[in-house]
């Protein structure tokens, strides 16, 4: 559930975390029971079909550590994959930042998921970066392999959202990329997502 930081780099190669690349993440159903497991619990119990997946163990212990010393008892757990959109688009790092920019109008996105050729996660870019780049002189022509994304934010379906939330604030990054059971970009949860969980406040106090 730990959520990593990627620094700013060329697109060459994968720029997920080591952790997830050769991590085994359990199934939809086992999220979806630790979800239930977890919320609005001071001490989760481990559901007893989960005995002997030391992955699932792994989860909860892992949200009961970031749990304690938050000091915020009236949250309950919250998945990011809850939170997440799945309209999620990629765009290849030889496109050039006019290509970028055309994609996310025509999708009425503002972020891209930027890909090798091999198919990995090399970035996450939004419009305001791109904008900035062509602002600061670079050639809208010229392709994203040129350039140095900026940091992005990856995390697994089970990362609990609140601390998600904190994390965006602190290194002042407007998106994360979630990443599924197969170590493939699966959602994208942004600052718009939270704000329409804030508008709708009933959620934040219900039993996930």
């Amino acid at each position: 559930m730990a959520i990593h930081i990627a620094e700013p780099g060329r697109p060459v190669g994968t720029r997920l975390p080591e952790a997830l690349r050769a991590r085994r993440v359990q199934g939809t159903d086992e999220t979806d029971a630790i979800r239930r497991t977890a919320s609005n619990t001071e001490q989760p119990e481990e559901p007893a079909r989960f005995q002997g997946k030391p992955e699932v163990r792994r989860a909860l212990q892992e949200y009961q550590e970031e749990s304690s010393g938050e000091g915020d008892a009236e949250s309950p757990y919250l998945p990011s994959s809850r939170l997440a959109s799945q309209a999620l688009h990629t765009i290849s790092a030889k496109a050039p930042l006019r290509m970028a920019l055309d994609a996310m109008a025509q999708h009425l996105v503002h972020h891209l998921v930027v890909t090798t050729d091999a198919g990995e996660v090399a970035g996450l870019i939004d419009e305001t970066w791109v904008l900035k780049q062509i602002r600061e002189g670079m050639d809208e022509n010229a392709p994203l392999s040129g350039c140095e994304l900026p940091s992005f934010i990856t995390v697994t379906p089970e990362t609990d959202a609140h601390h998600l939330a904190q994390q965006m604030l602190s290194h002042e990054l407007s998106a994360a990329l979630v990443i599924n059971h197969n170590n493939q970009p699966a959602g994208i949860v942004t600052g718009t997502d939270f704000l329409r969980l804030y508008a709708d406040g009933h959620h934040l106090h219900t039993t996930i």
